[in-house]
Parts: structure tokens; C-alpha cells; sequence
């Protein structure tokens, strides 16, 4: 018993061979690259999760309950060596600390983004869908990407750095300032 091929079977076939003949070939090079950036990501990700965030907390609970003090310390007289002491401490604590916090928080969604795409990279890298100037167009584009976050990351572990350090300077000047 001889049975025609359904015509829809003939066209699936015929499809499936033509998109197999248009797929391109992906540089092994740019496959090794977005792997490299894939890992640099996850390691930018766990610098992140290892910086020293309950210190952070802690300076700004602390900051927090001592800002009243500071502030009404402002509206009396002081000396210029008092007035110096508080103003940095408080410039540091109120504006640098909160600053750092969030910046810490968007650079996890930074992070996050790009691993994302970097996976979707692979996947488009690995079915062939981008052409060799689309290739190296992205692998670029994330190369960038990457030195960005990179150097987002070191400039806010040397804030945090800053801050722990303002914190040690200021501390043992602020007690006698808040309570005489």
C-alpha cells in the first residue's frame, strides 16, 4: 500500500531542511568570549554579595539615630574644628552612605541584566542567528558593557572603603560633640 506524503508533512520538511541550510556558523572565539564575560559577571555578582554590608547597615542605623543630635548641634554655636567635624560626618553619612546603598542595589540589577543577556547571546551565538558583523558588533558592545560594570564595581568598593574609614575618623570626634 503506497501512501502520498501530506502536503503539510512536505512544506514541515522542506522548512525544516531550508533553515538548517540559512543557519550561520558561529566564530568560536565570540563563543569563548561571551563564556569569559558570563563568568567575569557572576564573579562582579559575588564581589557584591561579599562586600561588607553590615557595616553599611550598621553605620546608617547608627547615623540614623544620631542625626537629631547632629542636627540640633548645628543650630548652636561651634567652633571651626566642631563645626568641621560634624559637617563631614554628616555630609559623609547622609549623603555618600545612601548614595552607596543604592548604588550597590542597581548595580545587582546591572548585573542581573547582563547575565541575561549574555545568555541570550549564547543561545543566538549557538543557533547562528546573527551574521559575523552582528557577532562581533555584540561581543563588543558587551565587552564595554563589561569594563563599565567592572569599574562601577571597584568605584563603589573604594566609597564603601571611604566610609568605613570617615566612620573611624569622625567617631571618636562626634561623642564628645553629642553628648558633653
Amino acid at each position: 500500500m503506497k501512501r502520498a506524503i501530506p502536503a503539510w508533512a512536505f512544506l514541515a520538511l522542506l522548512t525544516a531542511t531550508l533553515q538548517q541550510a540559512c543557519r550561520r556558523t558561529s566564530e568560536p572565539e565570540f563563543i569563548a568570549a561571551t563564556e569569559d564575560m558570563a563568568k567575569h559577571t557572576d564573579s562582579l555578582r559575588m564581589s557584591l554579595d561579599n562586600m561588607d554590608t553590615a557595616a553599611i547597615t550598621h553605620m546608617y542605623a547608627l547615623f540614623t539615630s544620631e542625626r537629631p543630635a547632629i542636627e540640633q548641634r548645628f543650630k548652636d554655636t561651634l567652633s571651626p574644628q566642631e563645626a568641621e567635624i560634624l559637617g563631614n560626618y554628616h555630609r559623609a553619612m547622609a549623603v555618600t552612605l545612601p548614595r552607596v546603598m543604592g548604588d550597590r542595589q542597581r548595580l545587582y540589577a546591572r548585573l542581573d541584566s547582563t547575565r541575561q543577556r549574555l545568555g541570550n547571546l549564547r543561545h543566538d551565538l549557538d543557533q547562528g542567528l546573527l551574521d559575523k558583523k552582528q557577532q562581533r558588533q555584540a561581543i563588543e558592545t558587551e565587552q564595554a558593557w563589561d569594563s563599565t560594570l567592572t569599574n562601577d564595581v571597584e568605584r563603589l568598593r573604594a566609597d564603601i572603603g571611604q566610609l568605613e574609614k570617615d566612620r573611624l575618623k569622625y567617631r571618636s570626634a562626634i561623642d564628645p560633640l553629642l553628648h558633653p
